[in-house]
């Protein structure tokens, strides 16, 4: 039997908020810290079959400051560009440069390999949107099995990156953005694509490392899209977007992507921004006028303002422990009976003046509870929760929201 407490939230809220001025005293996550970082290369994260049978060592590189002892440090895992057919973790100098210059912040970073197209099939299909996003959703399984892989490291192999598993940010470059905000926001089966093969598995896919987590805290987007913007949902991780508005690869509003040839609609940064204001999801955003698809892996001045964007959006989720679901955390005792008590029959009870909908998100960011509340203002068929922290998201209908931590013994 579980007991669900209403967490001593005062204090609860108050320590945590200590702990993240401490760990950002002196500039951490603002200013280099580390003049150097020791990359390990070629880490194996997982193992998967590509489109063509062929399966494949799943590899990643991944970057510590030198000098750093802390064992508790927020990880950022990018993933390169290259439209599907092409690149690799250190061919996409703009995700290298990146890592590198995180590394020397504080941060572990990793920059990732994942399955990739052969561009005959993409260009030679009779269905080119389906086989586009059959791709996107193979990246997309891989990237969850290198968050699984991480968290497995903490749990299984002594923590030896030195990382913080409930803080996990990600991220790209072009295909690596859409691939990470497709993790991020493609989150249900009912939003699969019609007509993506079975064979393919679930959106957690087969890649690697099973049993462990893989939801994230925050997406960097830099020059993605996503297939379509009702997937972003109030109380979704708050995300960071960088585009050009002459991008014609992948547009910054709604139109086709063309990475060679016309694919299919895509819903980009501009799109995604004015959706995210609408439903209050924090997501700060830099249009480059006049700049076409990634300035920043040809030009000095674009990868600097593409540094100091993400890095300050990211310190101020970092040090105001804000890395949570939410732009608005009001800690209220609204929650009751305290504490409720059961199995797989818990039920919650709201204020009576609750309306709109409710998430509950365990440690890791995985959604493990969403309902619309009714006339009944309760909760029903609670799952069975292991011991821990858990966030339930409240949505109101204005679209902000508000953030009840619950805690289960």
């Amino acid at each position: 039997m579980k007991t669900v407490y209403l967490l001593g939230l005062s204090l609860f809220f108050q320590t945590s908020l200590l702990a993240q001025i401490a760990e950002c005293d002196n500039g951490m996550y603002q200013t280099e810290q580390f003049p150097s970082f020791t990359v390990q290369s070629n880490v194996q994260y997982g193992q998967a079959v590509n489109s063509e049978g062929v399966s494949l060592n799943l590899l990643m590189d991944i970057y510590l400051p030198d000098g750093d002892n802390r064992t508790q440090r927020p990880v950022i895992l990018l993933a390169h560009g290259g439209s599907f057919i092409g690149g690799s973790k250190t061919a996409d100098n703009s995700i290298v440069e990146l890592c590198s210059r995180f590394a020397k912040l504080g941060y572990v970073t990793a920059s990732m390999n994942y399955r990739l197209e052969n561009p005959l099939t993409i260009f030679l299909s009779p269905n080119v949107e389906l086989t586009f996003v059959e791709a996107v959703y193979r990246a997309v399984q891989d990237q969850k099995a290198a968050i699984r892989y991480l968290r497995k490291s903490v749990s299984e192999m002594g923590n030896p990156y030195g990382i913080d598993p409930n803080r996990v940010v990600v991220g790209g470059n072009s295909a690596g953005a859409i691939l990470s905000l497709h993790n991020a926001y493609l989150d249900k089966a009912s939003e699969v694509p019609q007509g993506v093969s079975p064979n393919l598995g679930d959106l957690e896919g087969n890649s690697g490392n099973p049993g462990y987590p893989s939801g994230v805290q925050a997406v960097i987007n830099i020059c993605g899209a996503l297939a379509d913007s009702i997937w972003l949902e109030p109380g979704n991780q708050p995300f960071v977007s960088l585009h050009g508005d002459q991008d014609g690869t992948v547009p910054h509003n709604t139109a086709i992507a063309n990475p060679g040839i016309p694919v299919m609609e895509v819903d980009g940064s501009l799109t995604l921004n004015k959706r995210a204001q609408n439903i209050g999801v924090r997501n700060d955003f830099q249009l480059w006028l006049g700049a076409g698809h990634s300035p920043q892996n040809s030009s000095p001045a674009y990868m600097d303002s593409t540094f100091w964007f993400v890095r300050d959006f990211l310190w101020d989720m970092v040090c105001n422990d804000q890395l949570s679901l939410s732009p608005e955390s009001e800690f209220k005792s609204v929650v009751y009976p305290n504490p409720v008590s059961g199995s797989a029959a818990q039920k919650l009870n709201f204020n009576s003046t609750w309306t709109g909908s409710v998430r509950l998100f365990d440690s890791a960011g995985r959604v493990v509870l969403s309902r619309i509340l009714n006339s009944e203002n309760h909760l029903k068929e609670m799952p069975e929760l292991s011991a821990g922290i858990y966030s339930l998201v409240w949505t109101k209908a204005n679209g902000k929201s508000e953030i009840h931590k619950v805690i289960v013994k």
